[in-house]
């Protein structure tokens, strides 16, 4: 009698048509996209646009991607970094700047497995204290900070378990 008991659970997955038992349903997902711009004078100064997804139980990990542009200021960026706008002596991620030839400020994606500190960055993003702020060479304009807005944050999901 134990046995089919024991037995019951299972077959209750496996009906409700969870992927528990091949692997597809440990784990969950969610992601934002955040971003901004600036404009001056009916121009764009700059533009950002950051994609953020993470991955936890069997599947660990999270994962960034940015985007900057903006061909005022193109060559004049001395510095890049993603931080929190409650304190902003504390850089969340340094945002490498783009070579010469390329058009964009900077571009890239850092990633938890390959040793980025992404811990938290979705929570910042999504409470909307997440600001891009650029160190530039020109007088006027020194430093200029760039406010992130995630208009959708997507909660924690199981893809393959319906």
């Amino acid at each position: 009698m134990r046995i089919r008991h024991a037995f019951y659970p299972l077959l209750a997955l496996a009906l409700a048509g969870c992927n528990l038992l091949n692997g597809k349903c440990t784990y969950e997902v969610r992601s934002l996209v955040a971003g901004s711009s600036i404009n001056e004078s009916g121009a764009e100064l700059v533009s950002a646009q950051i994609t953020l997804s993470e991955n936890r139980g069997s599947l660990q990990g999270t994962s960034i991607y940015w985007l900057l542009t903006g061909a005022t200021l193109k060559g004049h960026v001395l510095s890049a970094a993603l931080k929190d706008a409650s304190d902003l002596s504390v850089v969340r991620l340094d945002l490498p700047l783009a070579s010469a030839d390329r058009p964009e400020i900077s571009q890239g994606v850092a990633d938890t497995r390959g040793g980025a500190n992404l811990g938290g960055i979705h929570d910042l993003l999504a409470a909307g204290r997440g600001v891009i702020e650029l160190q530039t060479d020109m007088p006027s304009r020194p430093t200029i900070t760039l406010a992130l807005v995630a208009p959708s944050v997507g909660n924690w999901i199981r893809p393959y378990c319906s």
